[in-house]
Formats: C-alpha cells, sequence, structure tokens
C-alpha cells in the first residue's frame, strides 16, 4: 500500500509538471500565432501603400481643367452683370415670354473636371490620405479612364478601408453645388486597427521637417506664405511675388504607423484597468515610404534621425 502511494504520489508530480509545461507552450503557441497575424496585417498595409505610392501620378493644379476654369471664370463674370441689371432669372433659366430663349448652358456638363491633387487629413490616431496612382492594365482588370485612379485610405470604426473610384468630378450645378454620389469600390485592409497615423516629410531649411497634414495645392511647408501689410508700399510686389511661388506639391516620404490588437484578447489581457475599459494587447508597426515623384531625390538617413 505503502508503494503504492508513493507511486501515485509520483506520478502526480510528474503529470501536474507535463501540463503545466504542455499549457505554457500552448500560450506560447498561441501568442505568437497572434503576434504572426498582427505582423502579416502590418506587412499587407504597409506593402500595399507602398505599391500605391510608387505608381503615383502628380501634376500640378495649373496643368489641368484650365479650359474648363476659364469657362467658369467667364461665367461667374456674366452671373455678376445679369445680376446687377436684375435679369439672373433670364440669365439663368432664359425669357419666359419667349419658348426660344436658351438659358445659360451649366460649365460642369460640358467640361470635365478631373482632380490629380495629393491630401493628407490629420485626425487623432485616424488619418486619412487621398491621391492618384496608375493603374497597370493587365487585360483582365477594368481600369478607369486614361489608367488613373483615386486612391483614398480612411479608417471606420476599427477597420482600416482602401477605396478606389475615378479622377472625374461629380456632375455640380449652377453654383458647384454636387449633384451625384460616387460611390468607389471598398476594400477592407485589416480588422482591429485601433491607431492608423501619417507624417508627411519634406527639406525645408536645411533641415527634415514632417507634417501631421498635407495639401499638395497649399503654400503652408515648402512654400509657407506671409502675412502682408495693405498698408506696406511694396505690398503689391510682395503679393505677386508669393503668388508666383509653387505649391508644396507631394511630400518627399510618408512615415506610416499602425497599431493592431490581437485578434482574441486572451483572459489576462480582459482585465478592467483603473478607468474601467478592458485592456486589450496591440502592437505598433511603423515604417517609411519613400515618394519617387517628389522633389527630394533622397530620405534621411540614420545620422539625420539621430541628431534630431
Amino acid at each position: 500500500m505503502l508503494e503504492v502511494l508513493i507511486a501515485v504520489t509520483i506520478f502526480a508530480i510528474v503529470a501536474s509538471s507535463l501540463y503545466t509545461t504542455f499549457r505554457v507552450g500552448i500560450r506560447a503557441y498561441e501568442s505568437g500565432q497572434r503576434e504572426i497575424n498582427r505582423m502579416q496585417h502590418a506587412r499587407v498595409i504597409f506593402d500595399t501603400i507602398s505599391r500605391d505610392l510608387r505608381c503615383i501620378f502628380y501634376r500640378s493644379e495649373t496643368s489641368y481643367n484650365n479650359t474648363l476654369r476659364r469657362e467658369l471664370s467667364r461665367f461667374e463674370q456674366e452671373w455678376n452683370r445679369a445680376e446687377e441689371d436684375g435679369r439672373l432669372d433670364e440669365f439663368l433659366y432664359g425669357d419666359e415670354d419667349d419658348p426660344e430663349s436658351p438659358g445659360a448652358k451649366n460649365p460642369y456638363e460640358y467640361g470635365i473636371e478631373i482632380d490629380l491633387g495629393f491630401r493628407g487629413e490629420n485626425s487623432r490616431d485616424q488619418d486619412g490620405m487621398t491621391f492618384v496612382r496608375y493603374q497597370y492594365d493587365d487585360g483582365i482588370t477594368m481600369t478607369q479612364p486614361w489608367s488613373l485612379g483615386r486612391i483614398s485610405y480612411q479608417m471606420e470604426d476599427d477597420a482600416l478601408v482602401r477605396l478606389e473610384e475615378d479622377i472625374i468630378q461629380p456632375m455640380k450645378d449652377y453654383e458647384g453645388n454636387v449633384l451625384e454620389e460616387k460611390i468607389p469600390r471598398r476594400d477592407v485592409l485589416a480588422r482591429g486597427v485601433r491607431r492608423f497615423e501619417l507624417f508627411y516629410g519634406f527639406f525645408y531649411d536645411e533641415d527634415w521637417m514632417e507634417a501631421e497634414d498635407w495639401d499638395s495645392s497649399a503654400k503652408r511647408y515648402r512654400n509657407p506664405t506671409e502675412e502682408l501689410d495693405e498698408e506696406d508700399p511694396l505690398y503689391e510686389e510682395k503679393l505677386s511675388k508669393q503668388q508666383l511661388k509653387p505649391t508644396d506639391g507631394l511630400p518627399a516620404y510618408i512615415r506610416v504607423i499602425i497599431e493592431i490588437e490581437d485578434e482574441k484578447r486572451p483572459r489576462a489581457d480582459n482585465k478592467k484597468g483603473a478607468s474601467g475599459n478592458k485592456k486589450v494587447k496591440t502592437q505598433t508597426y511603423s515604417t517609411l515610404i519613400r515618394i519617387p515623384m517628389a522633389l527630394e531625390n533622397y530620405l534621411p538617413s540614420l545620422e539625420d534621425d539621430e541628431d534630431d
């Protein structure tokens, strides 16, 4: 009996040790698998954004829509003259007493307006950006007009979404109000994204800098405009020089930061913190993507980063 009790005790100790070791191994495997899934999500996001930015297509705002811009300017002048003469309704809709008297033609109806701008929005941890890229024609996938598509990245709740549409602006009325809604193609890149931040790098005043937002048609970062005094004798000259400054164009690079949570929350991570919210295990990843069409033809080196 004593020998049996000793054998049972030894077996229980060994079995307990084996179970503990096995359980630790299972938890380590599950943790590693979750980390692999998070890394895979990050890799998909980075590869997709990098592929889009490498095929970016950009032109300055003054190099397109020129015909439409002239028509809009002429239309606005005629509108103002008709309003001053008190015949705005007749100008827009024609003479009611003369059925053959046509109203003004809407410039947006016979002029195609396109958008090639690059814009980045800053919204705390849920940034977004939109730009135009070349589309490779493989003979199977339907391409947009001129093989150019507008790509947008944005957050929807906890999902990072990629949108794709054409570069043609929707139809507008006389006053420029949008009359139709475009429905872009929508692809969900990853779910469980807690943070998506974008920083736009550029070289200015002999140093590398980063901005939290970007507008290719603005003059804020590369060529910032100064506040001018209208009473300054050189006001007209300075204003003319500012107007001749080029726009910011494309940033040199984009720093992408994403934070992804576990697909399955472990029991240990579901404990409530002091604020009462559930703690969720997350991992942050970042990368730097160069834009080939930017003014700068290189990126900041590691030495530059250390100096900063």
